[in-house]
């Protein structure tokens, strides 16, 4: 029984990594149970091995935050664009590698314009209202810099949660609606205070609209994905058409693939699977939409094309990530303004309109060369 016993504690200590230290508890309680009653040994080895598992607990938790705190990464060095005092302004020049703060604006609705050639081109109109840098800090999980920016006074104070109306309290910004960070470069960081408006954009450029859609309810397959039905008397569905394009063969060996699942499990519901549910009120990012006309007056930004969401709502509004990949984000020769516009908005003109097309660029309402050559 003595040697069962000791041989356990061994056992035990070497499991745990704990190495020689925890051999002589472990010889010792093997020595007291020669002189205790069997009760009593069975009670010193479970406290024994008690102790020896809260030893290594505490080893792996302190081991964890050791190793956590060793993964995060440091600051890198902010920019700011003002100066503190004690010199000048730092001169930051936009790099195609920089990223800037986005805004946050209001979808006020639809409209048309008519581009260079003539065209009526649908557009949608955003207003940034009340934009303004709550705080910039360092976001450790991502190692970026995060810049926290506020928008939409409210009438009241009573709307605003009291733990956020102690947050704009204590960086001295007036109460906000709607809140949203936006991660930048350490170059591009900007202090508290600082106001956003339309001139932080550049007509010409290409931008990503962030909103939530629309909410439909629960609504069928037909709404939901668009799908085609079955046979009627007035037309094929499209998924016989769909069948009859690929070809008869790999028709076939479609529907056989698809009985053959359904016979192996005929209750199996496959992930992804389009069934009716509830359609719309998600977030959806509509990419690459220019920026065709800027009104510095009532901070109007008109995009072109559709941006998801009911009139009113808030919009994410951000530099185009894609196309900044092949730096084609803001037209050739244009002047960004980096990390923001800081200057006078009532000296820039009421509206900025997006440079005309380069020269060689083919007239919509040309005629095609094919049709010239014969």
């Amino acid at each position: 029984m003595r040697s069962l016993l000791a041989s356990l504690h061994q056992r035990a200590a070497r499991a745990l990594g704990l190495g020689a230290g925890l051999a002589a508890p472990a010889a010792a309680c093997a020595a007291a149970v020669g002189a205790a009653s069997a009760p009593a040994a069975a009670f010193a080895t479970a406290a024994a091995g008690a102790s020896l598992l809260v030893r290594a607990a505490d080893a792996d938790a302190a081991a964890k935050v050791v190793t956590k705190k060793s993964l995060l990464k440091p600051a890198p060095p902010a920019q700011f664009p003002m100066s503190d005092g004690t010199g000048p302004a730092p001169e930051a020049k936009w790099t195609p590698e920089s990223r800037r703060v986005g805004l946050i604006g209001l979808k006020r609705g639809m409209t048309s314009l008519f581009d260079e050639w003539g065209r009526m081109i649908p557009v949608t109109v955003l207003q940034i209202v009340d934009c303004q840098v709550v705080r910039t800090h360092f976001h450790h999980p991502s190692g970026k810099y995060m810049v926290e920016v506020g928008a939409v006074e409210p009438l009241s104070d009573h709307v605003i949660p009291k733990p956020q109306l102690f947050h704009f309290r204590k960086y001295r910004v007036p109460p906000k609606r709607k809140i949203i960070e936006f991660p930048v470069t350490p170059d591009a960081c900007l202090p508290t205070g600082v106001e956003l408006t339309a001139a932080h954009l550049v007509p010409g450029q290409f931008v990503d609209v962030q909103a939530t859609t629309i909410g439909k309810g629960f609504q069928g397959v037909m709404k939901r994905f668009g799908f085609g039905g079955l046979r009627a008397s007035h037309g094929v569905s499209i998924s016989h058409r769909s069948l009859g394009s690929i070809g008869q063969c790999q028709a076939s060996r479609l529907r056989a693939r698809l009985v053959a699942a359904a016979v192996a499990d005929p209750g199996k519901v496959w992930k992804g699977k389009k069934m009716p549910g509830r359609m719309g009120g998600v977030k959806r990012t509509v990419q690459n939409l220019k920026v065709v006309k800027i009104d510095n007056v009532h901070n109007l930004v008109y995009v072109r094309g559709a941006v998801p969401g009911v009139e009113d709502a808030y919009v994410r509004i951000t530099d185009a990530i894609r196309k900044s990949w092949i730096n084609q984000a803001f037209p050739s020769g244009a002047s960004v303004p980096f990390p923001t516009f800081l200057g006078d908005q009532t000296q820039l003109p009421r509206e900025m309109h997006a440079p005309p097309p380069a020269e060689g660029t083919r007239d919509p309402f040309s005629r095609q060369r094919r049709e010239i050559d014969a």
